[in-house]
Parts: C-alpha cells; structure tokens; sequence
C-alpha cells in the first residue's frame, strides 16, 4: 500500500512538472530582455513588463484579439444552440431513426478535419464567404459540431421522462418544456461543450491560414507567427503574446471546470 502511494505521488509530480515548466519557462522568457542572452530556467535579474505592452502594439493583438473573439462567439452560439436541438430532438425521436441519425453524427468524431479541406474552400468561394469571419465560423461549426451533440444525446437519455411529463400536466406547451424545464439541467454538459468549443476555436491555426487572407481579418494564432521572421525573432515578446493569448481560455476554464466532469460523464439528475 505504501509503495502504491509513492508510485501514485510520483506520477502526480512527473504530471505537475509536464505542465508547470512550460508555464515557467514562458513567464520567465516574457520578461527577459530581447537584446541578451536568454535564460529560460532561470529567473531574470530584470523584470521587462514593458515586453507586454510592445507585444500588444507590434503584434496587434488589439485586433487579432476582436476577430478571435467575433469567430468564437459565432461557433459557440450556434455550435450550442444546434447541438442542444439536435440531442433533445434525437432522445424523442423513433428508436430505429434516432440511432442512425446518431451514428451519423459520430462520423464527425472519426473522419479527419482536413478531409474535406479543398470542398470548403470551393464552397466559401461560391458563397462569397472566403476571407470572412463569418465563413471560418461555419467551417468550425461544422467541424466541431459531433461532440456536444454526442454529449447532449447521452446527457439527455438520463433525464427521467417524467419531469416532461409533470411539466405538461402542469399546462407547459412543448416550448416552455424544453426551454425552462430541460435546458437548465443541461449546466454541465453545457459547462464541457462551452470550454471544449472554445478551445478548438481559439486556437484554430489552420483553419484561418486557409480560409482568411486578409492581414486585417487575422485571428491569435496567425497573428503570434508574424513575431518570428525568416532571420531572427523576438523571443521575450512572442512569450508575452502567447502569455496574453492563452490568459482568457485559462480564465474560462478556471471558471467552469467544477463542471467538466460532471458534463463528460451525462450529468446528474436530482430528483
């Protein structure tokens, strides 16, 4: 039993360093000096805050960050909004339709996302909606749509029937049901969709270097390659933009993460 303690304590500590040296070494080497030698396992014996502010004004995380967030806010409302729809309307629908219906969706779990790369580029073309946020949006909705339905399905398979059933008895149309009766129960799964959503969005590389040309319609993680140029890089700044950049999902998931689990497992019913 002992020995099993200090093999469990081991692989936590080897966990902890996996991902508490990154986040040190990219604290450390965003307030180093740009024009010294770097050190990035040791701490700097001067503090330069002033690589944040220069990253934000030369890498003009300003707009980068307003057109991550207008493709975020797209992806997620819809990505939400339709998965929620269509795991409520697959849990009521005929036994034998629901589940072809359902292993369809699945298929978006396994097919790779760049399969059908060059038909949404053709399609975004023919819709005029290349090099638009709007056109990156519905790419990602479609791409990402799979798991939050798969997660809404099972979810809503552990609602009891009969909390419906009361609701109706009670005079409830079907609307006012789903709409205050089963949509706040959803908080869980809902909590791991909004974070699992987010993250596939925020930090989508390929997407917006296919489909987005312009300079000016950039999101973060296009944006943070231009620090580096073909002969040199500005090391100290780039970490303080990637610190800036990963701040927001790390405050969001920080946020909701007493309800991840409950969500990936179909939440829990309390009657």
């Amino acid at each position: 039993m002992r020995a099993a303690k200090i093999s469990s304590y081991g692989i936590v500590a080897v966990c902890l360093a996996v991902i508490l040296v990154p986040l040190f070494v990219l604290a450390t080497v965003s307030l180093q000096n740009s024009s010294g030698t770097l050190n990035p396992l040791g701490l700097p014996e001067t503090y330069y805050w002033s690589n944040y502010p220069k990253a934000i004004e030369v890498g003009r995380l300003v707009l980068y960050f307003t057109n991550s967030v207008t493709v975020l806010a797209v992806s997620l409302s819809v990505t939400l909004v339709c998965a929620i729809l269509a795991g409520y309307a697959l849990r009521h629908g005929r036994a034998w339709r629901a589940d072809w219906l359902f292993s369809y969706f699945l298929l978006g779990m396994i097919l790779p996302g760049f399969a059908g790369t060059i038909q949404s580029f053709l399609l975004l073309r023919e819709l005029s909606l290349l090099n638009t946020h709007l056109g990156l949006s519905i790419i990602q909705v479609a791409g990402g749509m799979a798991l939050p339905i798969f997660l809404y399905f099972q979810f809503f398979k552990t609602v009891p029937l009969e909390i419906e059933e009361a609701a109706m008895i009670d005079g409830c149309s079907p609307i006012r049901i789903f709409w205050q009766v089963v949509v706040p129960l959803t908080l869980p799964v809902t909590s791991t969709c909004i974070i699992v959503i987010a993250i596939n969005s925020w930090n989508d590389f390929f997407g917006p270097l296919v489909y987005l040309s312009s300079p000016n319609s950039r999101t973060l993680p296009i944006g943070l390659m231009f620090f580096k140029t073909q002969y040199s890089a500005n090391w100290p700044q780039l970490f303080a933009a990637s610190a800036l950049v990963a701040m927001p999902i790390t405050l969001l998931f920080m946020f909701v993460q007493r309800f991840i689990i409950k969500g990936l497992v179909g939440g829990a019913v309390k009657g």
